[in-house]
């Protein structure tokens, strides 16, 4: 008898409590500020060139082999970062590229919308995550936004 009479006082607490709805299409949601979207490569403001150094640790710490990296070698004897791919069906958006990253040329951005019909929707390649990149701030660059 006791548990009905709690349910009843859950239920009857929670008939005054005002809703809250989101408009979604016109108002989207404010995600919290250590959200993990889509991994996103960081660019040079002036050049636009991604500030990968091409070292290969984002690529060998995935858990799921997401990343694929072609590396080329470059005119100052320095390797160069040829083509990036980013297979985001398989990503697991755990933050781990992001981390070991010794350039933070990689952060994880807010994008959270994306969904797709086609598989090949979910394959990015390394000028569209330069591009979601400089469109958003991620955690890591809002964090050091706000220490300067």
């Amino acid at each position: 008898m006791l548990d009905e009479v709690k349910g009843f006082w859950v239920t009857f607490r929670r008939l005054f409590t005002p809703n809250v709805t989101i408009q979604y299409p016109e108002e989207k949601r404010q995600m919290a500020p250590r959200f993990r979207g889509l991994p996103s490569l960081r660019a040079d403001p002036e050049t636009g060139e991604p500030l990968c150094v091409a070292c290969g640790l984002c690529a060998r710490i995935c858990p799921t082999s997401c990343l694929e990296m072609t590396v080329v070698p470059s005119e100052e004897g320095d390797r160069e970062l040829a083509e990036f791919i980013l297979r985001s069906g398989r990503c697991l958006f755990c933050g781990m590229c992001a981390q070991v990253c010794p350039v933070d040329a990689i952060t994880m951005s807010g994008e959270y919308e994306l969904a797709t019909l086609q598989r090949d929707g979910l394959i990015y390649t390394k000028t569209e995550l330069a591009a979601i990149g400089a469109q958003n701030l991620g955690w890591w660059d809002a964090d050091t936004q706000d220490a300067r």
